[in-house]
């Protein structure tokens, strides 16, 4: 009698060591979502997906930005082209551009850009042409970068610094107002 007593028990061992652990009835909270900063009020036009192209692409990427006075309103992207291997611009995405000038003349930039499954992207910067052209961000965005422009009436060209040593040269269309 006491050998099936051991051998139950050692039995009952063996069984509860291969079984699945008891489930915990406490269910652990998911994590929760990283907050993201929304700079401004701007939506980016998703039905104006844009791809970026690579410099040997587009020969006009190289032209002289010269400046000139951008008109307030709002922006889409209408292209979007990588010089100097720029990266962290891949797939498509929609830009919109809201140009503003305060009374003192300081023209301030709000971006809005999402891609197909991307999150909302959101900067504010203040674009100075003294000494030399460049957005300082104030928003979304830290720091100042170098930036070179040409507005027309109807479109703006921005060529801005990239953190991994290139440059994106965009291109915007303003958006119609109501």
């Amino acid at each position: 009698m006491r050998a099936l007593t051991t051998s139950s028990v050692a039995f009952a061992l063996l069984l509860a060591a291969c079984s699945p652990p008891a489930s915990n009835q406490q269910s652990e909270a998911p994590p929760a979502p990283t907050p993201v900063v929304v700079c401004n009020a701007l939506t980016p036009d998703t039905t104006k997906l844009v791809a970026v192209q690579d410099e040997v692409a587009v020969a006009a990427a190289a032209s002289d930005l010269r400046g000139g006075r951008i008109a307030p309103g709002v922006y889409d992207l209408s292209s979007a082209v990588r010089i100097n291997s720029a990266t962290g611009w891949t797939g498509t995405r929609a830009v919109a551009l809201g140009v503003t000038e305060g009374a003192d003349g300081v023209v301030t930039l709000n971006w809005a850009g999402a891609g197909e499954g991307r999150a909302l992207d959101t900067w504010t910067a203040t674009l100075t042409e003294t000494p030399e052209p460049r957005l300082t961000y104030s928003c979304g965005r830290m720091g100042d970068v170098p930036v070179a422009f040409a507005a027309e009436a109807a479109a703006l060209q921005l060529r801005l610094q990239d953190g991994a040593g290139g440059q994106l040269a965009l291109t915007f269309q303003r958006r119609d107002t109501p």
